[in-house]
């Protein structure tokens, strides 16, 4: 278990599915992710038994010290040989939970786990170039954009572009001591 000073990040369980679908299919969330169908309890089920047997992904609920389950996080594509791996499926599920500041905590929290304890070399992600909120709040890390994807996934009834970022671990380490403030 990860913890910081108002959450931690704790390994996903079966009872978590339900909700993992709910936030999943909120409008407001569903939007950032690019399935284009609706998230069925059935679909997450099977996801999770494949999840289990998957040495290269990772996969947290976000929960207040009180253990309130308020959203997710994973790592995939953990690549050892390469020492790097992606990272999302990041949410917080219910809007009195967001602009809190959890989210914030939660990527500290993961970068710390990235870097310091899986000695990561670099952690990367993909995400809508629409998603101005999340580009800041990365870039507030640490993270560069690496790159655009243009027109790269259908959402909506049009193509969207997709904006790479990334940090490497030189780029944590200078940067630590800001990062870290924001969890102790």
């Amino acid at each position: 278990m990860l913890v910081g000073k108002r959450i931690r990040l704790r390994a996903v369980e079966e009872k978590d599915l339900p909700k993992i679908v709910e936030w999943r299919n909120k409008p407001e969330i569903y939007q950032y992710f690019y399935e284009y169908e609706p998230l069925s309890n059935a679909q997450q089920k099977i996801w999770f038994e494949k999840f289990l047997k998957n040495e290269s992904e990772k996969y947290f609920i976000i929960e207040t010290t009180a253990g309130k389950a308020i959203g997710t996080v994973g790592l995939t594509h953990i690549d050892w040989r390469n020492r790097k791996c992606e990272w999302g499926r990041f949410l917080i599920g219910e809007k009195k939970h967001q602009g809190k500041g959890y989210g914030k905590e939660a990527v500290a929290l993961i970068l710390k786990y990235v870097f310091e304890h899986l000695n990561m070399h670099k952690l990367y992600c993909d995400l809508f170039a629409s998603n101005q909120k999340v580009i800041s709040l990365y870039k507030s890390f640490g993270f560069e954009i690496e790159g655009t994807l243009r027109k790269h996934v259908f959402k909506n009834g049009d193509y969207q572009d997709v904006v790479m970022m990334g940090m490497l671990k030189e780029e944590y380490i200078k940067n630590r001591k800001s990062i870290l403030k924001r969890i102790v």
